[in-house]
């Protein structure tokens, strides 16, 4: 084994460089951003009940919406309304609806009566002119286990913020479609709340976010964004102001959607990420994708050492290793917080994979936007 590592010349310190450099930028996201999570904290009992508005739009939801609502009509706490939109239903989902609000004071429907390019966002708008309470969480019809104290832990957590994201994610299921998509979803969370808790908001989810529908209206709502198909609130939320944003830990304000996963669906996914990345503001897509491929940066350079100066391995496999540790104990850490221990150890390699499957999906993205840029 050689001990001369350091006896070299300029030009031969450039190796050395690029790899401590990357080691220094890669620890410096894992400790200043991702270690945020570490220490966030469950919430105690709140004094105060703020009213909530639980919002959702519904289409073809015939065989299952009586129950969908009847769960969200048991949920713990003193005051909170559910207002639906029935979007366009080709069934008797509304008819249901109908009649279930005839029983329940705190339920409240309207509805879209023609297919249109926008129904989301239609559908969105409609229901937060409806909603008669200034707190609002958007839920999905999938969205079939609330726990009954999901909103008095909403409320607990929210403490003045603009804005409370939860986890949401699907039901674990059997078959490789689920996990990547829980892999994906689980990882887009843990990326949107280590950087809105640092300041820097970025969210690919608008289901299970608590926030004051001032937000939303003081913004014109989706002026300007009817045609950004690919997402809905994400466009609002990650518009450019500063907000105070939490993140909420509490088992009870997780969200599992039951959701019949098709071909398309992790692609959706990662194209929808990719699309939202697009939209914002140049210097945090910088900070994004400094931290996305520093650790490509590490791996490569430690490669590239290896190879070219094997003496000298102690030197670059030990700062390495910290490296993938700290990776390592963070994501641990995160995961067993999210109840998601089934998938820690494909959530740590897919935190390695994720940037490169960006980057195709983005190249993807780009082939089909100059085909069909004249259509």
């Amino acid at each position: 084994m050689d001990f001369d590592f350091f006896e070299r010349t300029t030009t031969e310190w450039i190796a050395p460089a690029i790899f401590f450099g990357a080691v220094v930028v890669e620890l410096f996201f894992l400790l200043f951003f991702f270690l945020r999570l570490l220490f966030l904290k469950k919430s105690s009992e709140s004094d105060t009940s703020e009213p909530i508005s639980i919002c959702l739009s519904v289409r073809n939801e015939e065989d299952r919406i009586e129950s969908i609502l009847k769960n969200l009509l048991a949920l713990d706490y003193p005051r909170y309304e559910v207002v639906v939109v029935d979007n366009f239903s080709e069934d008797h989902t509304l008819l249901k609806v109908a009649q279930l609000a005839r029983n329940n004071s705190n339920l409240k429907y309207t509805s879209i009566s023609q297919e249109t390019n926008f129904s989301e966002k239609i559908a969105i708008n409609l229901a937060l002119k409806a909603a008669s309470y200034d707190q609002i969480v958007f839920l999905s019809p999938n969205s079939q286990s609330v726990d009954r104290s999901f909103l008095k832990k909403l409320n607990t957590q929210a403490d003045q913020s603009n804005l409370l994201m939860g986890y949401v994610n699907y039901a674990p299921e059997k078959g490789w479609r689920n996990k990547l998509c829980r892999l994906e979803r689980l990882a887009a969370f843990v990326h949107s709340a280590t950087y809105s808790l640092a300041g820097l908001p970025v969210f690919y989810e608008d289901r299970n976010v608590l926030f004051h529908k001032a937000i939303y209206f003081d913004q014109s709502g989706f002026r300007r964004k009817m045609n950004d198909h690919f997402a809905n609130l994400e466009l609002i939320f990650n518009d450019r102001f500063r907000k105070k944003i939490r993140v909420s830990i509490d088992p009870e304000t997780f969200v599992r959607e039951e959701a019949r996963l098709h071909g398309g669906d992790f692609s959706e996914l990662l194209k929808k990420k990719v699309r939202l990345a697009q939209q914002l503001a140049i210097v945090k897509r910088l900070i994004y994708s400094l931290g996305d491929w520093s650790k490509y940066l590490v791996l490569a350079s430690l490669a590239w050492m290896l190879i070219t100066e094997p003496n000298h391995w102690p030197f670059v496999v030990a700062p390495a290793l910290l490296v993938v540790m700290m990776q390592f104990f963070i994501l641990k850490s995160v995961v067993a917080h999210l109840k998601e221990n089934k998938i820690f150890l494909s959530s740590f390699v897919y935190v390695y994979l994720r940037p490169a499957l960006h980057l195709v999906q983005a190249v993807k993205n780009y082939i089909h936007d100059k085909k069909n840029k004249w259509n």
